[in-house]
């Protein structure tokens, strides 16, 4: 559960537009150190550019975001806020990881070279501390054996895992998952849910964009539902899956139980 009443990401009002496509419209929203906070909702609904926005992947178009005390704001209201945003979203990616659907490891660098890059090249880190972290995480994902193979010799299932090990090799406060397990088969997501619950159980705060119902249900702290650019509903995953109070939230979890 949430250890202090300071959120660590807060969320005011976010707007985010392309064009006259409104994809997301005044996100409200609180994460607290060590949550678990799980988002689902129909494909289409603004989850993974939420995600985006918030490590500034995506420009936000209105509204505030705060991580750790460092501010993203929307460029609408005042065009001087790209470069702040720019010089803000530095600052917020050495204290954040992220884990894409699609992996995204570099395919000419080894596991571990992979692993080891964004301490040396981000945080300056010393080189031989940093390999011996590196193998410590590979081993805690369960892929010190493969600290010397690249990553086309790797399973899906294998890839995401050192995807995590890579995230976590900046010491990051909040790692973001979007969608990690979706390009998997059931047996390789399996693999790679097991490592994010260690994880969570570990007090790491995490945002999981996931159409994963059972990891939302059984290790998330909290539930967020979205559609249509909106937050439908929230609330503890026992609350959540037992006692939805929205219609729209009881008619999509309805199709994950029958």
């Amino acid at each position: 559960m949430a250890e202090s009443r300071k959120p660590v990401i807060s969320v005011h009002d976010l707007a985010k537009n392309y064009g006259e496509l409104k994809v997301l419209r005044k996100i409200d929203m609180d994460i607290y150190k060590g949550e678990v906070v799980s988002v689902i909702g129909p494909s289409g609904s603004g989850k993974s550019t939420f995600l985006r926005c918030l490590n500034y992947l995506e420009e936000l178009t209105s509204g505030e975001i705060d991580i750790g005390g460092v501010s993203l704001k929307g460029i609408d209201e005042d065009k001087h806020n790209k470069k702040l945003n720019e010089k803000a979203a530095k600052v917020i990616r050495k204290n954040v990881g992220m884990v894409f659907q699609q992996f995204n490891l570099w395919p000419h660098k080894t596991v571990l070279e992979n692993v080891m890059e964004c301490p040396v090249q981000v945080k300056k880190a010393n080189k031989e501390e940093t390999k011996k972290k590196a193998m410590e995480l590979l081993a805690r994902v369960g892929m010190d054996g493969k600290a010397d193979a690249y990553p086309t010799q790797l399973s899906g299932g294998q890839q995401q895992r050192v995807a995590i090990a890579r995230a976590i090799a900046v010491n990051p406060e909040i790692i973001y998952f979007d969608e990690p397990t979706s390009a998997l088969d059931p047996e390789l997501t399996v693999e790679v849910l097991a490592v994010m619950k260690r994880l969570a159980q570990e007090g790491m705060t995490m945002l999981v964009v996931t159409h994963e119902m059972n990891f939302a249900r059984t290790v998330s702290n909290r539930v967020i539902f979205m559609e249509k650019g909106v937050v439908v509903e929230q609330g503890s995953s026992k609350e959540f899956f037992e006692h939805p109070k929205e219609t729209r939230t009881k008619e999509f979890l309805r199709i994950f139980q029958e």
